[in-house]
């Protein structure tokens, strides 16, 4: 076996691969595997990672079926000890890889975790990673970590649990990501910076139009929930999960359907507050946010809709 595998789904990013795959195959690090995952793309990027001479390179095409899908190729297909997910339009620091393993290796760690750098528009900026911290570093993991990128992942929990992403074409990272620290032994967090996160057009975070795969939100709500459950951890995690729900569900899925006026949506997000977390307010992490996002989690809860608009004006 090798010692990690990058995976990497792509999907019509010829404009930004060049970058990204040059970062992973200049690694000061030398034992990994680099797995790009063509998601049917209808641009030049399957041809522009042929012409990367690396034996480290393992190009999978596929029909298009959505990112999710896509990973979950890589992971099967996956011979390192440890997985490492890169989107194919960021790119990660030359020593990336062997800072993460030594840092796994010496704290024999399931899980590392490590800071990044935003890139909006071709300037690299300084991501705050102001974490919510936990009791522990499981409740840590939990309320951070949504997302695959940014971390190092012993293969073994995610094959040995079974836990690939489901089948859907917006948050099937926040769905799985945040149960994986229930199979890791040990979980440790770095300082260090090792990505460079790219916002671009067209990314869940900026759109302009309304896309019904925002909908998706409820159904990986509901896929994470289901996973704490299947393995008898829903009790034990319960302040953590009803937060990821203010979080991502009440506050940030609310303001992006009050963005194109889904008032529905938003009415069936409060109808879910009510039912699983009736008690929300209470939530000793939601408690520790700023009065401004307290009182804009409110707002939408109570469905203050031009009073929020007026806010934000």
């Amino acid at each position: 076996m090798t010692k990690i595998s990058i995976i990497v789904p792509v999907y019509n990013t010829e404009e930004y691969l060049p970058k990204c795959l040059d970062s992973l195959v200049n690694q000061s690090f030398d034992d990994y595997e680099i797995i790009m995952i063509n998601d049917g793309s209808t641009d030049k990027s399957a041809n522009l990672i042929k012409k990367y001479d690396s034996p480290k390179i393992k190009l999978l095409n596929k029909k298009n079926e959505g990112q999710a899908l896509a990973r979950n190729l890589g992971i099967k297909e996956a011979q390192g000890d440890y997985i490492m997910f890169v989107d194919s339009d960021d790119y990660i620091d030359k020593d990336t890889l062997k800072i993460a393993y030594e840092k796994a290796t010496h704290e024999n760690a399931d899980i590392v975790c490590f800071n990044n750098y935003l890139v909006i528009d071709n300037v690299v900026t300084n991501d705050s990673n102001k974490k919510t911290l936990g009791d522990n570093d499981n409740k840590t993991f939990i309320i951070n970590n949504p997302g695959p990128c940014f971390k190092l992942i012993r293969t073994n929990i995610i094959k040995d649990n079974n836990l690939y992403f489901p089948h859907l074409k917006a948050y099937e990272d926040i769905a799985v990501v945040p149960s994986y620290t229930l199979f890791s032994k040990k979980t440790i967090y770095i300082q260090d910076k090792l990505y460079y996160y790219v916002i671009r057009e067209g990314s869940t975070m900026k759109q302009l139009e309304y896309s019904a795969k925002l909908e998706e939100i409820f159904m990986a709500m509901e896929n994470l929930l289901k996973v704490f459950k299947n393995n008898s951890a829903y009790q034990l995690y319960e302040p953590e999960l009803e937060y990821l729900y203010i979080y991502h569900l009440l506050h940030d899925g609310g303001l992006r359907f009050l963005e194109f006026k889904k008032y529905d949506q938003i009415k069936k997000i409060n109808q879910i507050m009510k039912n699983k977390f009736p008690k929300w307010r209470q939530n000793k992490y939601y408690r520790k946010q700023t009065l401004k996002y307290r009182i804009m989690c409110n707002l939408l809860f109570k469905e203050k809709f031009k009073l929020i608009s007026l806010l934000k004006k």
